[in-house]
């Protein structure tokens, strides 16, 4: 048996296991917590997951019985567990009453920020509450499970094993002598009041399939199971430079391996002489960064965090090079970071980010410029934290001069509104608006908005506002029919400002009220967020006259108007 070292290369690691996943010497197993994860998943992250099986795996990955089992399980006795966003937004939802009933009974009346009032702040709060679980729901999940199941049970019956995993009784008799030695995996298992010997089936599935299959060379388990019974987690781990980190995800530096027994066992009965243990983070990290295969959606649903590229240690009192002046030296070109953000690999964005916060001291105004263009055009792709670091601009820029802070700031504006011919882009706008709109105020853009509006001049009637510091917020007139008992009011038409934008539109319209709202009715409150998304504004820009919970239906022929 071969023990790991105390620390790891994260790089090398990764390494290692996109070669595997390339082999055809290679099996992949999953484990049950995968498959509930893979009905958790939206479509298309979930299509490039099955994608990536069907060309690059095929048959060489195989889930055992036992984890079929268990998800069969659960589809017969607690089906919403396959649904693990719906039962969240309840727990959550119950918490939120839970809360907003503590804090009713400990506010006083004394004046908040942009409120009157007690009464005003628990309204604030009702409607805070309500807009993000309004959001959460957005998500787009498919509401049944059976659904899921249409598409997710015909590809586990393609890859399940036929192993023969009776008698049972023989794996309990063996999973106690396997406790008392603490011989993984499972013996956390052990205070479980039923299936304490699980693990061990599936493990055994594992063993038995590898020894029947002597062209293998090399495992690898897909799970999410991240118990100590199951996985060895380094405590340090080398980045690219050589660099100690801590081995954790919040750092990019999440690394995983198999305790060495599990390995020494599946090598003393096949010619398996490697075996991986891997999760679903490590796997996109993987797929993206080292096997050369793009999977943008799955990415972004897993939103892994990229640790930067290898940076040089700190600096010595030997005179070896420190890390300034390494960075320095290692400043990457503005030109290479622009086409790296308009990259269809996250990883590369990432790394274009990075290099960016990195080096943004040494950029030109002319440069900065282009690189806010750059950053605002990731913000159209699944890549979270272009969004973050718009959000993040003041800190970022806090030591630039200032016409340098307006070049960066200039340029995410006008990628925002206008396309790379310089044509205004329409409504709404296919970037972070919120992110773009939130800079104001954090520092002084006062230029880049002064040229940014020469440029927006002919073309400002196209929205309700425009990216100003102390603009006024869009006023909204909700016109509505007479109230009716137990039913809603009609919407007759919004005014944002003294301009009417609902109107009679095709019912097959995209701006067809029915068509944002299939059921036929909504909130105000709901209008509210689908017209801060139909114009571009943000949705604390825009206020209501009436209360945000009034419901509301309309004539079907009514829509936003194309301004």
């Amino acid at each position: 048996m071969k023990l790991h070292p105390p620390t790891v290369s994260h790089k090398t690691h990764f390494e290692k296991v996109a070669a595997a996943l390339k082999a055809d010497s290679t099996v992949v197993f999953c484990d049950s917590s995968v498959l509930f994860w893979l009905f958790g998943l939206g479509a298309e992250a979930r299509a490039e997951f099955l994608k990536w099986v069907s060309d690059k795996l095929q048959m060489r990955f195989r889930i055992p019985v036992w984890a079929a089992h268990e998800l069969h399980k659960h589809m017969v006795e607690s089906p919403a567990r396959l649904l693990p966003l719906q039962s969240e937004i309840k727990s959550v939802q119950a918490k939120i009453k839970e809360l907003k009933r503590l804090v009713s009974l400990a506010a006083d009346n004394r004046r908040r920020p942009g409120l009157l009032d007690r009464r005003e702040y628990i309204a604030a709060l009702d409607r805070s509450a309500e807009e993000f679980i309004t959001q959460c729901k957005a998500a787009g999940q498919t509401t049944t499970w059976q659904d899921l199941a249409t598409e997710i049970v015909p590809f586990i019956n393609d890859h399940v094993l036929s192993s023969n995993i009776f008698p049972l009784h023989g794996a309990e008799a063996e999973y106690g002598t396997r406790v008392s030695g603490r011989v993984p995996p499972g013996f956390k298992d052990k205070n479980k009041p039923e299936n304490r010997f699980g693990d061990l089936i599936f493990w055994q599935e594992i063993v038995k399939h590898c020894s029947d299959q002597p062209d293998f060379t090399s495992a690898i388990l897909l799970t999410d199971d991240n118990k100590p019974d199951w996985v060895f987690r380094p405590e340090t781990v080398l980045d690219d430079g050589g660099n100690p980190h801590r081995n954790i995800s919040s750092d990019g530096y999440e690394t995983f391996l198999a305790p060495p027994l599990l390995t020494h066992e599946v090598g003393t009965t096949s010619k398996i002489s490697e075996f991986f243990i891997v999760n679903t983070t490590m796997l996109a990290v993987t797929l993206e960064r080292f096997a050369n295969y793009q999977i943008p959606a799955l990415f972004a649903a897993v939103q892994p965090v990229v640790p930067p590229s290898g940076s040089a240690a700190v600096s010595t009192a030997s005179g070896q090079p420190g890390r300034q002046e390494a960075a320095e030296a290692d400043v990457a070109p503005a030109a290479e970071v622009v086409e790296a953000l308009a990259s269809t690999s996250a990883i590369e964005q990432e790394r274009a980010l990075d290099d960016l916060q990195q080096s943004i001291n040494t950029y030109s105004p002319d440069e900065l410029q282009n690189l806010g263009r750059g950053v605002s055009q990731a913000t159209r792709t699944e890549l979270q934290n272009a969004s973050n670091m718009i959000y993040r601009l003041d800190l970022l820029a806090e030591g630039l001069p200032n016409e340098e802070r307006n070049a960066l700031y200039l340029g995410v504006l006008k990628d925002l509104y206008f396309d790379s011919n310089g044509r205004p882009r329409p409504l709404p706008l296919d970037g972070d608006v919120e992110a773009i709109f939130y800079v104001l105020g954090k520092f002084d853009v006062s230029k880049a908005l002064e040229k940014f509006g020469s440029e927006i001049r002919d073309f400002e009637n196209r929205y309700l506002r425009l990216p100003t510091p102390n603009a006024e917020k869009v006023r909204l007139s909700f016109m509505l029919g007479p109230e009716r008992r137990n039913r809603p009011r009609e919407l007759e038409q919004i005014v944002a400002d003294g301009r009417q934008i609902v109107e009679e539109i095709p019912i097959d319209s995209a701006d067809s009220l029915t068509k944002i709202f299939p059921t036929g009715s909504a909130t105000l409150d709901e209008l509210l967020a689908a017209i801060a998304r139909r114009y571009s504004v943000p949705l604390d820009w825009l206020l209501l006259d009436q209360p945000g919970q009034t419901l509301v239906n309309w004539d079907d022929t009514k829509g936003f108007v194309d301004l």
